[in-house]
């Protein structure tokens, strides 16, 4: 049976024999099997589902990876990318090709700027206010001049805020510039408030802004959330009424890109105990431990990486204890909200390295040492793999990185001297296209980043070493296109 076939022959399964499955696998707990709803087939929850009724979990295991696993080789393109030297003046744009296949663009820039992962534009820090720019055929293109400003008013723990930011949207993604308000915030009695509340996006949502507050008082650390609504500037404090004011502390907030859920880590102020996962019900008003929902002993976090946990997509929840980051053995499931299923993904597997993201918190790719040295890439989400060929995992070398839609992969390599290679893994396509760089100072800081999800872009500090110099920060962008 090929592949296809075998995924078509998965879709065809009727969900009340999957769920049947998963309550013999011990995948749904108790008190959610009587809310099961028709749900989305995810691959590996079939796949275990039929292996199951065919008898058991070890052939489903072995049939699964089987089935799953695909393998990339390196294209190393024959051409070795010579970096141009640095202009003595800024913002023109330099073009080549590399090995026929590769665009790229470099440009020199004064004043601060960064690239955040996942955005398809640049942000320049200029006199105390954020500037925005897009290399458009061959150009740098100020963009974002006509952002709308908003005004939103919340009030936490007693104090009223007010907060000014600016946005706009650009190639379908909202961006958020803020203006005034995110504290610290001069209070009536003379003194100061610690609280910051920040402006950020809420997934590609462009009609919200997610308002993120940070605390630190004398009691701890805590955090708090609320959506603005962009066209009225209407705000929502959308914990309120869940009962989460008995915590003393909440240290971390995600919200579904939908706005239903929300994940919290809180603490009941017990002593000697630490941080456990909560799944929030922002329509129903409720709470309950994810570990009850799961049917899984979610121990208290006490040292700040015992679990991980986000949301994959917004009817999704990812666990993993410890995180795939650590040391230990890593185990990983899938929680389907709507019909309370458990899929585990990863049983105390070893040998990950990070995979670095866009998202402060958990991803969704993890990349596995294999014996040979060889690295296999992990779905987190339904558990698919793909293995690299070409390529062996040298500690404190190499980096990963994975584009907003996880869909590929920027890999660094730095060699001796100044060598380095660099590449892009589309793991959609099966491409892994990369090149030799020569010539960098050492010297120089270079950070790498997604721009959007089909260009990489590079800012090297032309000042590394050299101490802070107000005004006086230069950097060499250099962009590619594969």
């Amino acid at each position: 049976m090929s592949g296809r076939v075998f995924l078509d022959a998965m879709e065809g399964i009727r969900d009340e024999y999957i769920v049947s499955a998963q309550e013999r696998l011990g995948y749904i707990a108790a008190d959610r099997r009587t809310r099961i709803h028709s749900m989305k087939r995810v691959f590996t929850v079939a796949l275990a589902a039929v292996l199951v009724l065919l008898c058991t979990l070890a052939a489903a295991m072995a049939v699964s990876t089987q089935f799953r696993e695909a393998v990339i080789s390196l294209f190393q393109l024959g051409e070795v990318e010579q970096v141009p030297d640095v202009p003595e003046t800024g913002y023109e744009v330099k073009q080549v090709t590399i090995g026929g296949q590769v665009s790229a663009q470099y440009v020199r820039t004064d004043g601060y700027w960064l690239a955040n992962d996942g955005e398809t534009i640049l942000r320049q820090w200029d006199d105390g206010e954020d500037r925005f720019w897009d290399l458009m055929d061959g150009q740098l293109v100020e963009v974002g001049t006509d952002a709308r400003e908003t005004t939103a008013h919340v009030s936490w723990q007693g104090i009223d805020y007010t907060i000014r930011f600016r946005t706009f949207v650009h190639d379908g993604l909202l961006y958020t510039c803020d203006v005034a308000g995110n504290g610290p915030t001069e209070l009536e009695d003379g003194g100061y408030s610690t609280d910051i509340i920040v402006p950020e996006r809420l997934g590609r949502r462009t009609d919200v802004v997610q308002l993120n507050g940070w605390s630190v008082r004398d009691s701890g650390e805590s955090n708090w959330c609320w959506v603005c609504d962009l066209k009225t500037g209407q705000v929502w404090d959308v914990l309120a009424g869940c009962g989460l004011e008995k915590f003393p502390y909440l240290n971390q907030v995600l919200l579904a890109e939908d706005g239903k859920h929300a994940l919290i880590r809180a603490w009941d102020g017990g002593a000697g105990s630490g941080q456990i996962p909560y799944l929030v019900d922002l329509e129903e008003k409720t709470y309950a431990p994810l570990g009850e929902l799961m049917g899984l002993d979610i121990k208290a976090d006490t040292r700040s990486y015992d679990y991980e946990v986000s949301f994959a997509g917004s009817d999704r929840v990812l666990l993993s204890m410890p995180p795939v980051w650590s040391a230990e053995p890593a185990n990983v499931w899938t929680y389907h909200i709507p019909s309370g299923a458990v899929t585990p993904i990863l049983v105390n597997e070893e040998g990950f390295e990070n995979i670095c993201t866009d998202l402060s918190g958990y991803t969704e790719l993890a990349a596995k040492v294999n014996e040979d040295g060889s690295l296999t890439i992990i779905d987190l989400g339904d558990g698919r793999r793909v293995r690299l060929e070409g390529v062996t995992f040298s500690p404190g070398h190499q980096l990963l990185k994975a584009n907003a839609a996880r869909t590929k992969l920027l890999w660094m390599e730095s060699g001796e001297g100044t060598q380095q290679r660099m590449g892009v893994i589309n793991l959609e396509t099966g491409e892994f296209t990369a090149f030799a760089r020569e010539g960098l100072d050492p010297r120089l800081n270079e950070t790498f980043s997604w721009l959007g999800n089909d260009r990489v872009v590079t800012t090297i500090n032309l000042h590394t070493g050299e101490g802070y110099v107000p005004g006086g920060e230069e950097y060499y962008l250099c962009v590619y296109e594969f």
